[in-house]
């Protein structure tokens, strides 16, 4: 909660392998962007530091890229290291007054580091002697010393951010946006004035997930098994939100990495992959299109900042899609889908041809119905830049009104949320209109 007599501004929190660096990139910071994408895409990161005094370039970076994470914390210790803590208050919130008790002495795992709070470690304790549980000062911890790590995450360099909306509406709440977690992807300096930009996605570069060329035989899997067991390998989770589980015989892996594979899977099912935190996301469109609107937006109800539209024609015109399939027993399966108020009698019509593996008609017109909206999805695309908001957030449909032939439900296919080091904050939205009928 924030007084509701201060300005309205945005906080940005964020952590480099578990350390909170927050009061250590303040007074350097020039924006935070969070990108959430819907699908196709992983979600990045990219942080912008002023570097007029060479800290960031010939110290303090350097170290973290050498796995010295502990730089950030001025008394030496690290995330997770076991201390002894020595008894007396822990509170609920490092900026907290009043105690939330006093626990008795005992070892303590610190899982938290946030440097120049008024209690700087979050603690917890590792057996029965002490129940300490929250945030403690220095002088409350003693024993193992963290001096230099090399390196407390597997893989690259992971970075964590939160972003605050303080005060937003001026009623003293605050609304807070997980941006999840990252792995370091780039670091591009450029000058005058002397700039540096991290760059870090959500999923990482140095996961075989990504890089590695694999070939493999799946057989008797559903797609969801596929996933899970590729996120599994590579440290990570996987979420299966469609109806349906498409299920393979056997479906060959040749020379391609697990991810370009496993995109390809439910691209060919109709179904969409997002890389998001550490998971693997797969979801049908037509399912979160059909969810109720999160918001609704006029051309003069002044509730953006500015809006761009775009209205695309090649490629997005096609009026129906046939999938077609002969079976082992060499009799045709077909099945066709149409857009929403087809004319069979207009000569512009343009039919989409697939030939896929279907067991039925029914399964044939499913397929076609998601191939013609994977086609079609992106004839009508709108933007809007809003002051911040933690929850316009990728996958939320919303309804547009008095924009003309851009009218109607959209769903959101990026959410760009941006903090400047002022305090500023915006989200820009990009939507694509949903398909319906089909």
């Amino acid at each position: 909660m924030s007084d509701e007599n201060t300005a309205r501004h945005a906080e940005c929190t964020v952590e480099f392998d578990g350390v909170d660096i927050t009061s250590s990139i303040k007074p350097y910071l020039l924006s935070l962007t969070f990108t959430d994408n819907e699908e196709d895409a992983s979600d990045d990161l990219q942080i912008k530091l002023q570097d007029r005094e060479g800290v960031w370039m010939t110290d303090w970076l350097q170290k973290m890229l050498d796995g010295d994470v502990s730089a950030a914390s001025s008394d030496g210790y690290k995330v997770g290291d076991v201390v002894q803590f020595l008894g007396g208050p822990h509170y609920k919130a490092s900026t907290d007054k009043k105690a939330n008790g006093t626990p008795k002495a005992g070892p303590a795992k610190i899982t938290i580091i946030k440097q120049g709070a008024l209690h700087p470690y979050h603690v917890i304790h590792t057996d029965g002697t002490s129940r300490v549980y929250g945030w403690v000062d220095a002088s409350e911890i003693s024993g193992k010393s963290g001096g230099s790590s090399s390196g407390s995450s597997e893989g690259g360099l992971k970075i964590r951010a939160t972003i605050t909306a303080c005060n937003w509406h001026s009623d003293g709440k605050d609304e807070a946006l997980d941006c999840g977690e990252f792995e370091l992807d780039s670091i591009n300096a450029s000058g005058p004035p002397d700039i540096i930009t991290i760059k870090a996605t959500g999923l990482p570069y140095t996961s075989q997930i990504r890089q590695t060329k694999q070939s493999k035989g799946w057989e008797k899997y559903k797609l969801s098994g596929i996933a899970n067991e590729m996120a599994k390998k590579n440290g990570m989770k996987s979420q299966f939100l469609a109806k349906k589980d498409p299920e393979y015989k056997r479906v060959e892996q040749y020379r391609c990495s697990d991810i370009d594979f496993l995109s390809q899977l439910c691209h060919d099912a109709g179904l969409s992959l997002k890389c998001t935190d550490g998971k693997l996301v797969i979801f049908d469109q037509k399912e979160y299109e059909g969810k109720d609107s999160a918001w609704t937006v006029t051309k003069d109800d002044k509730s953006y900042i500015k809006w761009s539209h775009t209205l695309g024609q090649a490629g997005t015109q096609y009026a129906s899609c046939r999938v077609s399939y002969v079976g082992p027993n060499g009799k045709p399966i077909e099945g066709i889908a149409y857009v929403k108020d087809y004319d069979a009698k207009s000569k512009t019509n343009q039919q989409l041809e697939v030939y896929a593996p279907v067991t039925s008609k029914t399964e044939a017109k499913e397929l076609a119905a998601k191939k013609l909206r994977l086609h079609n999805k992106f004839e009508r695309q709108v933007g809007f830049t809003y002051h911040g908001d933690p929850g316009k957030v990728a996958g939320l449909t919303f309804e547009t009104k008095s924009f003309g032939p851009w009218d109607g439900k959209y769903i959101v296919k990026q959410a760009k949320h941006t903090v400047t080091g002022s305090g500023g904050y915006t989200t820009q939205v990009s939507g694509r209109h949903v398909l319906g009928g089909y």
